[in-house]
Protein backbone atom coordinates (compact mmCIF):
# COMPACT_ATOMS: atom_id res chain seq x y z
CA UNK A 1 0.00 0.00 0.00
CA UNK A 2 1.20 3.28 -1.19
CA UNK A 3 1.25 6.57 1.21
CA UNK A 4 -1.45 8.20 -0.92
CA UNK A 5 -3.65 5.20 -0.38
CA UNK A 6 -2.85 4.96 3.26
CA UNK A 7 -4.01 8.52 3.97
CA UNK A 8 -7.05 8.52 1.76
CA UNK A 9 -7.67 5.07 4.15
CA UNK A 10 -7.28 6.90 7.04
CA UNK A 11 -9.44 10.04 6.52
CA UNK A 12 -12.30 7.64 5.60
CA UNK A 13 -11.67 5.75 8.74
CA UNK A 14 -11.62 8.98 10.94
CA UNK A 15 -14.73 10.23 9.60
CA UNK A 16 -16.44 7.21 9.47
CA UNK A 17 -15.60 7.19 13.00
CA UNK A 18 -16.94 10.50 13.65
CA UNK A 19 -20.15 9.86 11.75
CA UNK A 20 -20.55 6.74 14.08
CA UNK A 21 -20.00 8.99 17.12
CA UNK A 22 -23.13 11.33 15.91
CA UNK A 23 -25.59 8.39 16.08
CA UNK A 24 -24.41 7.70 19.49
CA UNK A 25 -24.69 11.29 20.38
CA UNK A 26 -28.41 11.24 18.92
CA UNK A 27 -28.73 7.94 21.15
CA UNK A 28 -27.74 9.60 24.17
CA UNK A 29 -29.79 12.30 23.56
CA UNK A 30 -32.68 10.02 22.89
CA UNK A 31 -33.27 11.77 19.54
CA UNK A 32 -34.89 9.88 16.62
CA UNK A 33 -32.39 8.27 14.65
CA UNK A 34 -34.60 7.73 11.78
CA UNK A 35 -34.60 11.35 11.12
CA UNK A 36 -31.16 11.69 11.80
CA UNK A 37 -30.72 9.01 9.06
CA UNK A 38 -32.80 10.75 6.43
CA UNK A 39 -31.40 14.15 6.91
CA UNK A 40 -27.71 12.23 6.78
CA UNK A 41 -29.04 10.56 3.51
CA UNK A 42 -30.85 13.93 2.37
CA UNK A 43 -27.48 15.88 2.62
CA UNK A 44 -25.29 13.47 1.13
CA UNK A 45 -28.02 12.89 -2.03
CA UNK A 46 -27.86 16.87 -2.67
CA UNK A 47 -24.24 17.40 -2.81
CA UNK A 48 -24.43 14.20 -5.22
CA UNK A 49 -26.78 16.04 -7.10
CA UNK A 50 -24.76 19.05 -7.26
CA UNK A 51 -22.07 16.81 -8.34
CA UNK A 52 -23.76 15.03 -11.24
CA UNK A 53 -24.64 18.52 -12.64
CA UNK A 54 -21.55 20.53 -12.60
CA UNK A 55 -19.00 17.87 -12.96
CA UNK A 56 -18.23 16.19 -16.60
CA UNK A 57 -19.92 12.96 -17.06
CA UNK A 58 -17.04 10.58 -18.76
CA UNK A 59 -17.49 9.12 -21.78
CA UNK A 60 -17.95 5.62 -21.27
CA UNK A 61 -20.66 6.06 -18.19
CA UNK A 62 -23.12 3.58 -18.46
CA UNK A 63 -21.71 0.50 -17.03
CA UNK A 64 -19.78 1.90 -14.36
CA UNK A 65 -22.94 3.78 -13.64
CA UNK A 66 -24.80 0.66 -12.70
CA UNK A 67 -22.59 -0.97 -10.30
CA UNK A 68 -22.20 2.32 -8.64
CA UNK A 69 -25.98 2.46 -8.75
CA UNK A 70 -25.84 -0.90 -7.36
CA UNK A 71 -23.12 0.71 -4.67
CA UNK A 72 -25.64 2.85 -3.12
CA UNK A 73 -29.03 0.58 -3.25
CA UNK A 74 -27.51 -1.84 -1.27
CA UNK A 75 -25.85 0.03 0.88
CA UNK A 76 -29.04 1.79 1.66
CA UNK A 77 -30.74 -1.43 1.84
CA UNK A 78 -28.07 -3.13 4.22
CA UNK A 79 -28.09 0.06 6.10
CA UNK A 80 -31.95 0.34 6.84
CA UNK A 81 -31.22 -3.55 7.89
CA UNK A 82 -28.75 -2.84 9.93
CA UNK A 83 -31.46 -0.10 12.23
CA UNK A 84 -33.22 -2.99 12.35
CA UNK A 85 -31.18 -5.42 13.55
CA UNK A 86 -30.54 -3.05 16.47
CA UNK A 87 -33.99 -2.82 17.25
CA UNK A 88 -33.17 -6.31 18.86
CA UNK A 89 -29.58 -6.21 20.12
CA UNK A 90 -27.03 -3.45 21.37
CA UNK A 91 -24.38 -1.84 19.15
CA UNK A 92 -21.86 -3.56 21.44
CA UNK A 93 -22.45 -6.89 19.69
CA UNK A 94 -23.73 -5.76 16.34
CA UNK A 95 -20.56 -3.65 15.52
CA UNK A 96 -17.89 -5.96 16.81
CA UNK A 97 -19.06 -8.77 15.11
CA UNK A 98 -20.04 -6.61 11.71
CA UNK A 99 -16.48 -5.43 11.74
CA UNK A 100 -15.21 -9.01 12.17
CA UNK A 101 -17.58 -10.52 9.44
CA UNK A 102 -17.56 -7.67 6.87
CA UNK A 103 -13.71 -7.76 6.25
CA UNK A 104 -13.52 -10.95 6.07
CA UNK A 105 -15.85 -11.57 3.59
CA UNK A 106 -14.57 -8.50 1.38
CA UNK A 107 -10.79 -9.59 2.19
CA UNK A 108 -12.13 -13.23 0.56
CA UNK A 109 -13.92 -10.79 -2.75
CA UNK A 110 -11.08 -9.17 -3.30
CA UNK A 111 -8.61 -12.58 -3.49
CA UNK A 112 -11.11 -14.05 -5.70
CA UNK A 113 -13.01 -11.39 -7.60
CA UNK A 114 -9.66 -8.61 -8.09
CA UNK A 115 -7.15 -10.89 -7.18
CA UNK A 116 -5.58 -9.16 -4.65
CA UNK A 117 -1.92 -9.79 -3.82
CA UNK A 118 -0.84 -9.87 -0.02
CA UNK A 119 1.79 -10.46 1.50
CA UNK A 120 2.38 -12.39 4.63
CA UNK A 121 3.18 -9.48 6.63
CA UNK A 122 -0.26 -8.30 5.37
CA UNK A 123 -2.27 -11.47 6.23
CA UNK A 124 -0.77 -11.02 9.65
CA UNK A 125 -1.83 -7.18 9.95
CA UNK A 126 -5.69 -8.66 8.52
CA UNK A 127 -5.53 -11.50 11.26
CA UNK A 128 -5.01 -8.68 13.82
CA UNK A 129 -7.19 -6.42 12.15
CA UNK A 130 -9.83 -9.00 13.02
CA UNK A 131 -8.81 -9.65 16.69
CA UNK A 132 -10.03 -6.11 17.63
CA UNK A 133 -13.77 -6.11 17.33
CA UNK A 134 -13.40 -9.40 19.49
CA UNK A 135 -11.75 -7.58 22.54
CA UNK A 136 -14.98 -5.13 22.40
CA UNK A 137 -17.15 -7.88 22.27
CA UNK A 138 -18.27 -8.68 26.43
CA UNK A 139 -20.62 -12.28 26.81
CA UNK A 140 -22.01 -10.40 30.10
CA UNK A 141 -24.42 -8.53 26.98
CA UNK A 142 -26.03 -11.64 26.58
CA UNK A 143 -29.10 -11.53 28.45
CA UNK A 144 -29.58 -7.28 27.62
CA UNK A 145 -30.87 -8.31 24.32
CA UNK A 146 -34.87 -8.10 23.25
CA UNK A 147 -34.52 -10.98 20.45
CA UNK A 148 -30.99 -11.99 20.19
CA UNK A 149 -31.60 -14.71 17.25
CA UNK A 150 -33.33 -12.17 15.08
CA UNK A 151 -30.77 -9.85 15.84
CA UNK A 152 -28.11 -11.78 14.13
CA UNK A 153 -29.77 -12.56 11.48
CA UNK A 154 -30.53 -9.59 10.52
CA UNK A 155 -26.94 -8.61 11.41
CA UNK A 156 -25.43 -11.06 9.22
CA UNK A 157 -27.71 -10.09 6.43
CA UNK A 158 -26.66 -5.50 6.61
CA UNK A 159 -23.05 -7.34 6.62
CA UNK A 160 -23.08 -8.87 3.46
CA UNK A 161 -25.33 -6.68 1.43
CA UNK A 162 -22.57 -4.00 2.70
CA UNK A 163 -19.72 -5.87 1.72
CA UNK A 164 -21.14 -6.82 -1.51
CA UNK A 165 -21.64 -2.74 -2.38
CA UNK A 166 -18.07 -2.12 -1.80
CA UNK A 167 -17.73 -4.63 -4.42
CA UNK A 168 -19.16 -3.18 -6.69
CA UNK A 169 -18.11 0.20 -5.72
CA UNK A 170 -14.61 -0.83 -6.54
CA UNK A 171 -15.75 -2.30 -10.06
CA UNK A 172 -17.33 0.52 -10.65
CA UNK A 173 -13.95 2.70 -10.48
CA UNK A 174 -12.29 0.02 -12.14
CA UNK A 175 -15.00 0.55 -15.29
CA UNK A 176 -14.36 4.12 -14.62
CA UNK A 177 -11.92 5.90 -12.53
CA UNK A 178 -13.97 9.22 -12.34
CA UNK A 179 -14.19 9.14 -7.96
CA UNK A 180 -16.49 11.84 -8.26
CA UNK A 181 -18.74 10.39 -10.96
CA UNK A 182 -19.23 7.33 -8.78
CA UNK A 183 -19.64 8.86 -5.51
CA UNK A 184 -22.78 10.95 -7.28
CA UNK A 185 -24.47 8.06 -8.50
CA UNK A 186 -24.06 5.81 -5.38
CA UNK A 187 -25.00 8.46 -2.93
CA UNK A 188 -28.17 9.49 -5.01
CA UNK A 189 -29.32 5.55 -5.23
CA UNK A 190 -28.21 4.87 -1.37
CA UNK A 191 -29.91 8.47 -0.61
CA UNK A 192 -34.01 7.45 -2.86
CA UNK A 193 -33.42 3.70 -1.07
CA UNK A 194 -32.66 4.85 2.39
CA UNK A 195 -34.90 7.91 2.28
CA UNK A 196 -37.94 6.41 0.86
CA UNK A 197 -37.58 3.01 3.53
CA UNK A 198 -38.20 5.52 6.30
CA UNK A 199 -40.47 7.96 5.43
CA UNK A 200 -42.33 4.61 4.28
CA UNK A 201 -42.02 3.29 7.76
CA UNK A 202 -42.04 5.82 9.82
CA UNK A 203 -43.90 8.60 8.13
CA UNK A 204 -42.48 12.34 7.46
CA UNK A 205 -44.81 13.67 9.66
CA UNK A 206 -43.76 11.34 12.36
CA UNK A 207 -40.48 12.16 12.13
CA UNK A 208 -40.66 15.76 11.77
CA UNK A 209 -43.58 16.19 14.59
CA UNK A 210 -41.05 16.62 17.48
CA UNK A 211 -37.48 18.01 16.02
CA UNK A 212 -35.61 20.77 17.07
CA UNK A 213 -32.93 23.07 15.96
CA UNK A 214 -29.96 20.63 17.24
CA UNK A 215 -31.83 17.87 15.71
CA UNK A 216 -31.15 19.39 12.10
CA UNK A 217 -27.62 20.42 13.20
CA UNK A 218 -26.78 16.86 13.74
CA UNK A 219 -28.29 15.64 10.62
CA UNK A 220 -26.29 18.43 8.53
CA UNK A 221 -22.92 17.30 10.41
CA UNK A 222 -24.01 13.62 9.81
CA UNK A 223 -24.49 14.07 5.96
CA UNK A 224 -21.30 16.24 5.88
CA UNK A 225 -19.03 14.05 7.37
CA UNK A 226 -20.78 11.12 5.56
CA UNK A 227 -19.91 12.20 2.69
CA UNK A 228 -16.20 13.14 2.67
CA UNK A 229 -16.36 9.79 4.23
CA UNK A 230 -17.30 7.71 1.51
CA UNK A 231 -15.84 10.07 -0.49
CA UNK A 232 -12.13 9.61 0.70
CA UNK A 233 -13.11 5.79 0.69
CA UNK A 234 -13.95 5.57 -3.09
CA UNK A 235 -10.47 7.58 -3.69
CA UNK A 236 -8.46 4.99 -1.45
CA UNK A 237 -10.32 1.82 -3.99
CA UNK A 238 -9.38 4.10 -6.86
CA UNK A 239 -5.36 3.20 -6.09
CA UNK A 240 -5.25 0.68 -3.83
CA UNK A 241 -6.29 -3.27 -2.78
CA UNK A 242 -9.94 -3.22 -1.62
CA UNK A 243 -9.02 -6.10 0.35
CA UNK A 244 -6.56 -3.83 2.78
CA UNK A 245 -8.45 -0.53 2.55
CA UNK A 246 -11.49 -2.36 3.77
CA UNK A 247 -10.06 -3.99 6.69
CA UNK A 248 -7.71 -0.88 7.74
CA UNK A 249 -11.25 1.44 7.53
CA UNK A 250 -12.95 -1.27 9.47
CA UNK A 251 -10.86 0.08 12.81
CA UNK A 252 -13.37 2.97 12.52
CA UNK A 253 -15.07 1.53 15.48
CA UNK A 254 -12.68 2.28 17.77
CA UNK A 255 -12.88 6.52 17.21
CA UNK A 256 -16.56 6.70 19.30
CA UNK A 257 -15.16 4.76 21.66
CA UNK A 258 -11.55 7.06 22.40
CA UNK A 259 -14.21 10.03 21.84
CA UNK A 260 -16.91 8.77 24.40
CA UNK A 261 -14.33 8.30 27.13
CA UNK A 262 -13.27 12.38 26.34
CA UNK A 263 -16.76 13.67 25.75
CA UNK A 264 -18.63 11.73 27.54
CA UNK A 265 -16.23 10.47 30.33
CA UNK A 266 -16.88 7.02 29.28
CA UNK A 267 -14.48 4.03 31.82
CA UNK A 268 -11.94 2.59 29.70
CA UNK A 269 -11.03 -0.62 30.79
CA UNK A 270 -7.88 -3.09 29.72
CA UNK A 271 -9.75 -4.54 26.79
CA UNK A 272 -10.59 -1.02 24.88
CA UNK A 273 -6.80 -0.26 25.69
CA UNK A 274 -5.58 -3.36 24.65
CA UNK A 275 -7.75 -2.93 20.96
CA UNK A 276 -5.89 0.58 20.65
CA UNK A 277 -3.02 -0.93 20.65
CA UNK A 278 -3.34 -3.95 18.34
CA UNK A 279 -5.12 -1.14 15.92
CA UNK A 280 -2.38 0.74 15.30
CA UNK A 281 -0.07 -2.39 15.23
CA UNK A 282 -2.17 -4.16 12.69
CA UNK A 283 -2.48 -0.75 10.49
CA UNK A 284 1.81 -0.24 10.74
CA UNK A 285 1.44 -4.43 8.76
CA UNK A 286 -1.04 -2.99 6.73
CA UNK A 287 1.13 -0.21 4.78
CA UNK A 288 4.00 -2.30 3.32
Amino acid sequence: MDTTTLLWTLAATVFAGLQLFISKIVAHERRDAAFNGLMMYGISGLLAFGILIFHPWPHVWILAALFALADGAIHGLGNYIRIKSLNYIDSVIYFPINKVLGPLLVVIAGVVWFADSLTFTQCVGIFLSLTVPLLLLSAVEHHRQKNLPLGLVLLVQSTVLTSLSVLFGKQALLLNPDVLFVVGVAQLAGTAVSGSILIRQKGIQTMVSHIDRRDIILGLVAGGIGFISFFALLKAFSTGLVSLVYVIQAHYILIPIMLSVWWYGEHINMRKAAAVVISCLAILLLYE
